[in-house]
């Protein structure tokens, strides 16, 4: 009896990037620092300077991470043709940094060219979104381009609470709010986020961090995202539970920086570290994934649909 070779799909180099990726967090968070808390730039955030586009998930918080490591004062990057473009180049010797973009991948086309079989013309495109990397420098690491002078974004307090103020009122189908609670969650089951009052809290970034981190649980809501990690965690410790939170922190990050104020550090961080340690290390496609959906949770909020770079 004959038997048929089914055709397989090649092994995807997007494997590697996830691991890159998950490797450089683990490493961090063994080190004790959650790259997604780091101070935000003054600056604003990390953009491309040739298309002036901010960068999206995790890529905005890995170059800004890199500029804060790397001691530079701007955020800015640019890639090595951009450069060239402009008629400047990467100085000798420096070093780019590897960030992801999504690639369009379609399976059948892959299928064919692996077995040599022409294309079955009538079979169903099957096309899926893999992320792949490239390489970005900051503008501190180039020679020979002028580049504008950049002004701080420097704001009042007065103007950072009218800021954060704005975005909670603004927010759309927003679940009930309760300012009076002896400590801060958010219960899918009533649709209701519960903070203590401003009087309570250490400060007025610490009060508005621990707000923006509830609303962005608040997102995972049948009646907003409809997140399953949200509706579907299983307690503290799991990879589900593991990333909700990583997207509720870096929700709050989003929101920290986009009104200017500095991202308090969740409570409990060492368990926290060892949670999404362990979810990491089962995962590598979590820290990725978590980014991409704190940034759709970010733009729910804030009723803003941007670019992408």
């Amino acid at each position: 009896m004959a038997t048929t070779t089914q055709p397989t799909v090649p092994q995807n180099t997007f494997v590697d990037t996830y691991q890159e990726v998950t490797d450089a967090v683990i490493k961090a968070l063994e080190e004790g620092t959650i790259i997604w808390q780091c101070p935000w730039n003054q600056v604003g955030l990390p953009k491309n300077i040739t298309t002036n586009v901010n960068y999206r998930g995790w890529n905005l918080f890995l170059l800004n991470f890199h500029s804060m490591i790397k001691g530079y004062a701007i955020p800015y990057y640019i890639t090595y043709k951009q450069a060239s473009q402009l008629k400047g180049s990467i100085k000798k010797g420096e070093k780019g940094i590897r960030i992801i973009y999504w690639a369009q991948i379609d399976l059948n086309k892959q299928s064919d060219e692996a077995t040599l079989q022409p294309a079955d013309e009538s079979a169903k495109p099957r096309i899926i979104m893999v992320p792949k990397t490239y390489t970005v420098f900051n503008i501190a690491q180039t020679e020979g381009i002028e580049f504008p002078c950049f002004e701080a974004e420097l704001r009042t307090e007065t103007e950072i609470i009218e800021a954060c103020e704005n975005i909670i009122i603004d927010m759309p189908n927003k679940p009930v709010i309760r300012k009076n609670g002896t400590s801060a969650y958010y219960q899918p089951t009533t649709d209701t986020v519960v903070v203590p009052s401003l009087k309570r809290c250490k400060s007025n970034e610490g009060y508005y961090s621990t707000l923006f981190h509830e609303l962005a649980h608040s997102t995972g809501h049948e009646s907003r995202l409809n997140r399953k990690e949200l509706l579907a965690s299983d307690g503290f410790g799991t990879a589900t539970y593991a990333k909700e939170e990583l997207t509720a922190e870096m929700t709050a990050a989003f929101l920290s920086a986009i009104t200017g104020i500095g991202q308090a550090t969740i409570d409990n961080s060492a368990a926290y570290i060892e949670s999404w340690l362990k979810a990491l290390k089962n995962d590598k496609t979590l820290i990725i994934k978590a980014a991409a959906q704190a940034h759709r949770a970010t733009d729910y909020i804030m009723q803003v649909t941007y670019e992408t770079a």
